[in-house]
Parts: C-alpha cells; structure tokens; sequence
C-alpha cells in the first residue's frame, strides 16, 4: 500500500490510499487473478502502470457503495 499514485504522469492525491492486486485479494479473500479478471472486466476500478495494476481506496470504496 502507498499514500501516493501517478496517474498520467501527475500527482493524483497523496492523500489517497493506493491499493495493488495482491493487496485487494487478501482484503476480499480472493485469488489475484480472479480480481484481475474483474479489473479487465471493468467492476473493479483500477490504473494501469507498466505490468501493474493500482487501486484507489476512494475508487474502490465509491465503486462498492454503487453496487
């Protein structure tokens, strides 16, 4: 987990909690791929850098709420 992202090349908010795959599986019980699928599937909202993939908590929290 990480309080900063980079998102386009510029500071999207430092104080926003950055979530990566590994971490958002331990917290749903889940495997890695399986919310990967769902990242390529779009119902989880996530940015995409290099090979890795990173999850805002206030994305992933206002995604939750909507569903």
């Amino acid at each position: 987990m990480s309080n900063a992202t980079d998102n386009n090349h510029g500071i999207v908010d430092t104080s926003d909690t950055v979530y990566t795959v590994p971490d958002v599986a331990r917290m749903f019980g889940r495997k890695e791929c399986t919310i990967r699928k769902r990242i390529e599937k779009g119902l989880i909202p996530a940015h995409k850098m290099g090979r890795c993939w990173y999850i805002l908590k206030s994305e992933l929290v206002a995604e939750l709420r909507d569903t």
